[in-house]
C-alpha cells in the first residue's frame, strides 16, 4: 500500500467514527431475497453460469516446482489437472481422456513426462495437451489426433498462487484482481510458504459463509472475549472494488490498541509479533488494524505481517459448504516435520475464531428456509455484501435471473476505479 492510500484509509476510518448516518445520497438497499440461499433455481443458475466463469484459487506453484510435476483439483465439480510444462509454465487441463473419458492421471499429485491414460494408454503432451500416441491407431477410421487434444483451462499465477477459470473468454486474472495485486505486493507472496491447511463442512449455503467475512458488524457480538472486542466496527472502512472484489480495514478497539502501546486507534506502531518471522515491508497501518481483502467469488484473506490465511468457500450442495483456511507465511521450518509451538498456538486461536463463526452459521440455513424469514435488510456497514451479490448477478447474467430473485445494481458510483 502506498503512503497516500494508507492516509486515505485512515481518513476514511475517522469519517466512519464521526458520521451519524450513511453518507448523503447513499442508496437504500431493498431486502436481499431469501430464495437466493434456498431455491433450487438460484443454485442451478450459479452452477451453470457463476462457477464456470469465475477465477478461483487452485494451489501454489511451489507445489509443482519441476517439469512434469502435477496435482489435481476437483473443487469446481469437474476434474482438473495442473502441471508444469517443459517450458516451466504452469498449465491447466481437464483431467479427461478424449477416448472414453477416463482420467489421464489418477493420483492427487505426482510427476509425469507424458500424460498417459491408464485405461487404453492414449497419451498427451504436457505442454500443449496434444494427443501424441494412440495404441492400435490403425483400428480407428479417419482418427484426427489434432481434434482430440486435452481441453485446456485458463490458468494464471499471481505471486505463486495458481488460479483457474473454465471460461476461455473471461477477463484476465490481473484485471479481475485489479488493485489488490498492488496493495498486497508488500506481503511478498512469492516468498511465502504453506504452513497448514484446515477444513470444516458447514450445513449452510456458500453465500452465508462468504458474507460472514464481508463485514464486522457481527464482531463484538460473536467474537467478544470477556465482554471485550478486539476490533471497533464503528470505524471500519469498506473499499468496494471492481468485479465484486473488496477491501476492509477495521481499527482496533481501545483495549487492543492500548495493549500495543498506542495512544489512539491511528497511532500506528511498527508492531512485530515475537517469535515469528516478520515480513518487513508490511506497512504500520496493517500492523495496527484488521485489514482484509476479498477476491470474488470465494476467497477472503485477513492479512498480517507475520503471515495470513486464505479462506475459501466451496459449495457442496445448496445447503452445505466446505470452508478451507490455508495459512501462508515466511517460515524457516518444514511443516511436514511438525509446527513450532508458537505457530500451533496461533493456528489453534484462529480455528477458535472460525468455530465461533461456524456456530452461528450452522443454524442459519434452517432459519432462512423458515416462512418467518421475509428477506435480508442490509445496512451501509454491510455494503461489501451488496457489492458481492451484484457481481453474482452480473456473472450469472441479470437477464437470466427471475426479477424477484435479483438484487438491484446500485453501487457503481461507489466502486473505486
Amino acid at each position: 500500500m502506498t503512503p497516500d492510500l494508507v492516509n486515505r484509509l485512515t481518513q476514511q476510518m475517522q469519517y466512519e467514527f464521526d458520521r451519524t448516518a450513511p453518507p448523503d445520497g447513499f442508496p437504500k438497499f431493498h431486502d436481499i431475497p431469501v430464495q437466493r440461499f434456498t431455491s433450487d433455481e438460484f443454485w442451478e443458475l450459479e452452477q451453470k453460469y457463476l462457477w464456470p466463469r469465475s477465477w478461483v484459487i487452485a494451489g501454489r506453484s511451489e507445489d509443482i516446482p519441476n517439469v512434469g510435476d502435477f496435482f489435481t483439483f476437483d473443487d469446481l465439480g469437474v476434474p482438473i489437472l495442473l502441471i508444469r510444462g517443459k517450458d516451466l509454465q504452469v498449465r491447466a487441463f481437464y483431467n479427461t481422456c478424449q477416448h472414453r473419458g477416463a482420467p489421464v492421471v489418477r493420483e492427487s499429485s505426482g510427476t509425469s513426462k507424458l500424460l498417459r491414460c491408464q485405461y487404453h494408454s492414449w497419451s498427451y503432451d504436457i505442454d500443449s495437451g496434444q494427443l501424441v500416441s494412440v495404441p492400435d491407431e490403425r483400428d480407428f477410421v479417419d482418427l484426427d489426433k489434432t481434434e482430440r487434444c486435452l481441453p485446456t483451462i485458463s490458468c494464471a499465477v499471481w505471486d505463486n498462487w495458481i488460479f483457474v477459470n473454465q471460461d476461455a473468454n473471461a477477463i484476465s486474472l490481473a484485471e479481475h484482481i485489479g488493485s489488490i495485486a498492488d496493495e498486497m505486493s508488500e506481503f511478498q507472496g512469492q516468498s511465502l510458504r504453506t504452513v497448514a491447511k484446515q477444513s470444516e463442512i458447514v450445513p449452510c449455503n456458500w453465500k452465508v459463509t462468504a458474507e460472514a467475512f464481508l463485514e464486522v458488524y457481527h464482531f463484538r457480538h460473536i467474537h467478544s472475549r470477556n465482554g471485550e472486542s478486539l476490533l471497533d466496527n464503528r470505524g471500519a472502512t469498506m473499499g468496494l472494488l471492481p468485479n465484486g472484489c473488496s477491501r476492509m480495514v477495521t481499527p482496533f478497539s481501545k483495549t487492543s490498541y492500548t495493549a500495543l502501546g498506542m495512544k489512539n486507534w491511528d497511532d500506528y506502531k511498527h508492531v512485530v509479533l515475537p517469535g515469528f518471522t516478520d515480513i518487513e515491508t508490511v506497512n504500520d497501518m496493517v500492523r495496527c488494524t484488521s485489514t482484509a481483502f476479498g477476491i470474488f467469488p470465494n476467497l477472503i484473506t485477513p492479512v498480517a505481517a507475520y503471515g495470513f490465511p486464505f479462506i475459501t468457500f466451496w459449495p457442496i450442495d445448496k445447503q452445505t459448504t466446505r470452508i478451507d483456511w490455508t495459512h501462508y507465511a515466511p517460515i524457516d521450518f518444514d511443516p511436514r516435520e511438525g509446527l513450532p509451538a508458537n505457530w500451533q498456538a496461533r493456528l489453534d486461536n484462529f480455528a477458535l475464531i472460525m468455530q465461533e463463526d461456524f456456530w452461528n452459521m450452522a443454524p442459519m440455513q434452517k432459519s432462512l428456509e423458515s416462512p418467518a424469514m421475509r428477506g435480508m435488510p442490509i445496512n451501509y456497514q454491510e455494503r461489501r455484501i451488496w457489492n458481492f451479490h451484484e457481481e453474482v448477478d452480473r456473472l450469472i447474467g441479470i437477464e437470466r435471473i427471475p426479477e424477484e430473485l435479483r438484487v438491484e445494481q446500485l453501487l457503481a458510483p461507489y466502486i473505486e476505479r
